[in-house]
């Protein structure tokens, strides 16, 4: 379920409406667009949204995110312009849905956004809960990133715990 529309479809189905959230200035974004890339306002906060991808060889999803700058070169989102969180939706063979969603200031001290003096990450590999991954810089990668995770499914859609995460 790559496809932006799509992808928000569903989640605004299942997630945003349920919980009486707002969404404004829907744009797809056409680089990344294998990932389901766009950005939008969800109440007051702003949104860049991806749709992580399952690889063969590796436990965990990845997921692109990166901008042109002005050399027309790929590059790291800025701190400067980042959003307010960066959701990455990931999906189970069609089963299980979740979503991390990462404040700005989390990805800045993970170094994944550009600063000055970060270079930044322009993909990251995500690791749901049901994944296992025995390798230990990806067990210490779910470890943070379990905190900003939720999954998804019919009795815990309006879990105060996915409320925070978006607050």
């Amino acid at each position: 379920m790559n496809e932006f529309y799509k992808a928000l479809s569903f989640v605004k189905d299942k997630l945003y409406k349920p919980n009486q959230f707002v969404l404004t200035a829907i744009q797809e974004e056409s680089q990344n667009s294998e990932y389901g890339a766009g950005m939008f306002q969800l109440n007051s906060k702003s949104i860049r949204f991806r749709v992580a991808k399952k690889t063969p060889n590796k436990v965990g999803q990845f997921v692109s995110f990166w901008e042109k700058n002005d050399a027309n070169k790929n590059q790291a989102f800025s701190y400067d312009k980042a959003t307010d969180l960066l959701v990455i939706n990931t999906f189970d063979s069609g089963k299980r849905f979740g979503q991390f969603v990462f404040p700005k200031n989390v990805l800045l001290k993970q170094n994944i956004l550009k600063t000055d003096t970060t270079k930044g990450k322009m993909a990251l590999r995500v690791y749901p809960i049901w994944d296992h991954p025995t390798n230990k810089q990806a067990v210490e990668t779910q470890k943070w990133q379990l905190e900003y995770f939720f999954e998804i499914n019919g009795t815990n859609i309006f879990h105060q715990d996915l409320l925070k995460l978006y607050s």
